[in-house]
């Protein structure tokens, strides 16, 4: 499946979100993210069961602090 993620063309065999994540995420240390897909941001608390489709647009944003 192609995706977009972050404005970057991707080829996916995940078909959730869930999925997707844990593998970018598991093992990085990232914490603080939220994803949107086609403009719509996703709870964590729903990733497992978000079915990824062919052409989404997935927008991935990380908190940070500053000031």
């Amino acid at each position: 499946m192609k995706l977009s993620i972050n404005g970057e063309p991707r080829e996916m065999v995940f078909s959730t979100l869930g999925e997707w994540a844990n593998a970018e995420f598991e093992n990085s240390g990232v914490k603080g993210i939220a994803i949107a897909v086609n403009g719509c941001v996703i709870p964590n608390s729903k990733w497992s069961s978000y079915a990824l489709q062919n052409d989404d647009k997935v927008l991935v944003v990380q908190a940070a602090q500053g000031g």
